[in-house]
């Protein structure tokens, strides 16, 4: 398998790239859902703080991403795909590029802010925030709806992928499979 991608298919950094994040967000977001029904506070507290940090990994993993995707060719649509086919798939592309790197921003600046910076080992990693209610409480608004954002973001690339698959019978799911 090629390194990097052709106009006909993704290579191996890419794929590597999509697989993983794509098995780190939806973890994420289970353990997102799964933080607010625990009530030891020790495994929460474990919880909260695996969450931020893999957070951080997603962010660094989409600037990575983002470096990578802007020195590779991107891989050509089929010539059947209409002109509003092509926009949507830019569109949800592009924006999963801004929401999963807003989304761990945020949840990293409302962290910061609340004096509860993710931790690795004795490590924090807090930004340099002073304590601020209303930027605590916009972080995390922000972070909750960029969430819901994200879950409507995979459905609409999930389904793509299969109408692809099933009813175009085009080759689109395959450049991104191994």
């Amino acid at each position: 398998m090629a390194i990097w991608n052709t106009s006909a298919k993704y290579g191996a950094v890419a794929k590597f790239f999509h697989w993983v994040l794509a098995v780190l967000i939806l973890l994420m977001l289970c353990l997102g859902f799964y933080m607010g029904t625990i009530s030891d506070k020790v495994l929460k507290g474990v919880i909260v703080n695996l969450h931020k940090c893999l957070g951080l990994i997603i962010l660094a993993l989409m600037i990575l991403r983002g470096i990578w995707a802007l020195c590779n060719v991107r891989p050509a649509m089929p010539t059947n795909t209409r002109w509003w086919e092509r926009r949507l798939e830019r569109l949800v592309h592009y924006s999963f590029y801004v929401v999963l790197i807003a989304m761990p921003l945020v949840g990293w600046i409302g962290a910061s802010s609340a004096g509860k910076p993710p931790r690795y080992g004795t490590l924090a990693l807090g930004l340099p925030l002073a304590q601020n209610e209303r930027l605590i409480d916009l972080a995390f608004e922000t972070h909750n709806f960029l969430a819901g954002v994200i879950i409507v973001l995979i459905s609409i690339h999930i389904g793509a992928a299969f109408f692809h698959y099933f009813f175009k019978k085009d080759r689109v799911l395959q450049r991104m499979w191994f």
